[in-house]
């Protein structure tokens, strides 16, 4: 049964002490490392432990309340192996190529299956985000029925610091280089974000390579070029001053930004893996590029299916962006999400509805691995 990462830490909590009382104190050192936390919170987080296992506020057969006192669990726990548990497969190994710039790009592949190269915008980094809770869960997805290539945009992560071009024609060209180092002649395309441009741009100049494509969270026109500028002027302002500041408070305003509603702490996991990839100026660059590209006019040419996915209350780029994709590209689909989350993150109400549509759709694509 699918819950949030803090609902299971309880539910371990709880097990691995049945019987004995766990304070609130407890509970908040434990499961929220000693942070600050409103009692809703605890409450919300201890109605999901119930839930999960059975258990509602009047009928508490596991998770008993002590009143005044905390919570103790009360199911007789018996251990009925002592298997040692499975290691989850090891990192990928990251590898490097050159761009078509003479770059060092880094890159790594996992999984087994037909090809998919997944991107995202802004400071990317292939081994924290291997081991990030924010995007290991959808990693795990997709390695279970595909080959999943990711790489480091120029400017960020383990590949080349120093940027030559910073536009969506160069990333494009970037995905191009990873796929060929990595043997991939044709693959599907999984853009979140603004790598959304980029992924449009290389589905309509080389039709030939891309069999698939999601679009997650993208847009056809940048910030600069349509009427819709909200944000804007705040992001910018809050990299230029608070980007090399990360005692300030500024992660946590950037990822109530981008996902204004829960699980948080996942939220402030994908801005600081951002933060600790990507140097300002290549940050407040790559913004920059993107706030004036459109893909307006190359939307005809994609020919590959596609199936858009966005939030209904997306803060950050509006509904009407996925619809002019949607509109523009003959063979697309529209999802939407009841959220307003820039992209679902694991736990949140809309992820389990978007794994099943997202993965069947790949799933039903035939996008055979062929190597050069």
């Amino acid at each position: 049964m699918p819950v949030e990462p803090k609902v299971f830490h309880l539910l371990r909590l709880m097990v691995e002490n049945a019987g004995e009382l766990i304070t609130r104190d407890r509970l908040i050192k434990e499961i929220w490392h000693g942070r600050i936390v409103s009692d809703a919170a605890i409450s919300a987080c201890v109605a999901a432990a119930r839930r999960a296992v059975g258990d509602t506020g009047q009928e508490q057969a596991i998770i008993r309340t002590v009143a005044r006192r905390g919570f103790t669990c009360s199911a007789e726990v018996q251990i009925v192996s002592q298997k040692p548990l499975r290691h989850k497969a090891p990192p990928p190994s990251i590898q490097f190529t050159r761009t078509h710039d003479a770059k060092a790009l880094a890159y790594a592949v996992a999984g087994a299956g037909p090809p998919l190269l997944y991107t995202t915008f802004g400071g990317t980094s292939i081994e924290a985000q291997w081991s990030s809770p924010f995007f290991r869960p959808l990693f795990d997805a997709i390695c279970a029925q595909n080959k999943l290539l990711r790489f480091d945009s120029i400017g960020t992560g383990q590949s080349d610091l120093d940027m030559a071009s910073a536009g969506i024609e160069a990333e494009a060209l970037n995905m191009l280089s990873a796929a060929g180092a990595a043997g991939l002649e044709r693959f599907a395309l999984f853009c979140q974000s603004g790598s959304a441009l980029s992924g449009v741009y290389l589905a309509a100049h080389y039709p030939e390579r891309v069999t698939a494509m999601v679009l997650n969270g993208g847009y056809a026109e940048g910030r600069n070029l349509r009427a819709d500028t909200t944000g804007t002027q705040a992001m910018f302002g809050m990299i230029s001053e608070a980007w090399d500041k990360p005692e300030s408070s500024f992660l946590l305003a950037y990822a109530l930004l981008y996902f204004p509603e829960e699980p948080l702490d996942l939220a402030k996991d994908i801005v600081e893996i951002m933060h600790k990839s990507c140097p300002q100026e290549n940050m407040l660059r790559m913004r920059q590029a993107f706030n004036d590209a459109s893909v307006i006019d190359v939307l005809p040419k994609v020919q590959c299916p596609t199936l858009i996915v966005h939030a209904r209350e997306d803060p950050i780029h509006p509904l009407t962006e996925a619809r002019k994709l949607a509109a523009g590209i003959t063979n697309s689909e529209l999802l939407v999400l009841n959220s307003a989350n820039h992209v679902p993150m694991p736990g949140s109400a809309d992820w389990q509805a978007f794994l099943k549509v997202t993965l069947g759709f790949l799933q039903d694509r035939d996008h055979p691995d062929k190597t050069k």
